[in-house]
């Protein structure tokens, strides 16, 4: 309103004793400073575990007083260790189930279906653009084609590179695509990656490739009577 002064806020100084002098000196002002940061303030709060640590404390204390029921304790403390043994085994397992596309310990895990299954699976894949599902779907049926044609027997438990290190013995031109398929479907099965529209073309340009190559055999030994 006209007629009376404006007044605006000043920012507010460090609190200092009442009766210190307007212009103080150096010594004052860092007392003054350090009395300011070990005031209550400033002080850190205690962590997660901090904490948990001392609600345990405090129902060890006060379970043999009487003040807690006997059968609270141990139910308590048993739900905090189940609690805590969960965290664990979630990140347990994120840690184990996660490899590098450069290991090897990952299975190619082929399901019990006929080859022609997995090629259309992987087809339908790749007409909707589920590249990761095209390349995972692409060389299962690679192994499984193998396996049908008796080129590999079907031994349980095998890598996705042991499979293409296997095969490239029969199919010795397609050594390089076998490999680069191995490497794509561990990257995807167990390395967290995406898979690209090439790779699964490619995947799937390889089974049509073997499923038309005669393989190379290995030429049998003859036994000659002296």
């Amino acid at each position: 309103m006209a007629g009376h002064d404006v007044l605006t806020a000043a920012p507010m100084p460090l609190a200092a004793p009442l009766d210190a002098p307007l212009d103080p000196s150096s010594d004052d002002a860092r007392r003054w400073l350090a009395d300011e940061l070990t005031s209550g303030r400033y002080q850190s709060q205690p962590g997660l575990l901090d904490r948990l640590r001392e609600w345990l404390q405090q129902l060890l204390e006060s379970g043999p007083s009487g003040e807690l029921p006997s059968v609270v304790l141990p139910i308590a403390i048993g739900l905090v260790l189940a609690a805590v043994a969960a965290v664990l085994a979630v990140v347990l397992r994120r840690e184990v189930g996660r490899t590098g596309p450069g290991d090897r310990s990952g299975e190619l895990d082929v399901p019990d279906v006929p080859a022609d299954t997995l090629r259309r699976q992987a087809r339908d894949a790749l007409a909707a653009g589920d590249w990761d599902t095209a390349v995972l779907d692409g060389l299962r049926a690679v192994a499984r084609r193998a396996v049908e044609r008796v080129v590999l027997d079907d031994a349980p438990g095998r890598t996705a590179h042991e499979v293409a290190v296997a095969l490239t013995a029969p199919f010795p031109d397609e050594q390089p695509a076998l490999l680069a398929a191995a490497d794509a479907f561990d990257a995807v099965r167990y390395g967290d990656r995406r898979a690209t529209e090439e790779q699964a073309r490619e995947l799937l340009g390889l089974d049509d490739r073997l499923g038309t190559a005669g393989p190379r055999r290995a030429p049998a030994v003859v036994e000659t009577v002296g």
